[in-house]
């Protein structure tokens, strides 16, 4: 397996299908846009026949301090409790269809998790998402060790979740 950087003159495997418009509509169209205009930067996971089995999005954020439970967080030193804390953003993050339910997402993500803290470039201490407000996508999150940050967006298409980077045993 091989992990790329997609640029904007980059092809997009025409085979992927991760079973949700939305999201190949990035993959294909919109992941341009944003790299172009540095939004955000995907990145393809390239199984051994050359197919795309799984792509990401990521780009800087950040959190307000007073959003993220305190139960769920390891403490931040006193001296850098700022107003907003660093985080990266996954900005869009799925699997090819033919082969969802088979673990690739959450080694994907643990891959996430350790490249923002022992290979990260910047400071970042959490990593958020606006996960879609489905079972299935909530629960995937839940999983890997994500909270929510918010209760009022219950009812809403998405729900911002967040991972403490601190967790991560390095």
């Amino acid at each position: 397996m091989l992990l790329v950087r997609l640029g904007v003159d980059d092809e997009r495997d025409p085979s992927f299908d991760c079973g949700d418009r939305d999201l190949n509509e990035y993959f294909f169209i919109d992941s341009k846009q944003a790299c172009s205009e540095l939004i955000a930067v995907t990145y393809a996971y390239i199984d051994d026949d050359g197919k795309t089995t799984a792509f990401f999005s990521v780009s800087n954020d950040s959190i307000k301090r007073e959003i993220i439970s305190k139960p769920n967080i390891k403490k931040v030193a006193h001296g850098k409790r700022y107003s907003t804390l660093p985080s990266v953003k996954i900005g869009r993050f799925a699997t090819h269809g033919a082969i969802h339910r088979n673990g690739l997402g959450s080694i994907l993500m643990d891959f996430i998790k350790d490249w923002f803290t022992n290979k990260n470039k910047t400071g970042c201490r959490f990593i958020v998402v606006d996960a879609y407000n489905n079972d299935r996508a909530i629960n995937f999150y839940k999983r890997n060790g994500f909270n929510f940050s918010l209760s009022n967006d219950e009812n809403e298409k998405t729900r911002l979740m967040f991972f403490d980077l601190s967790l991560v045993k390095n």
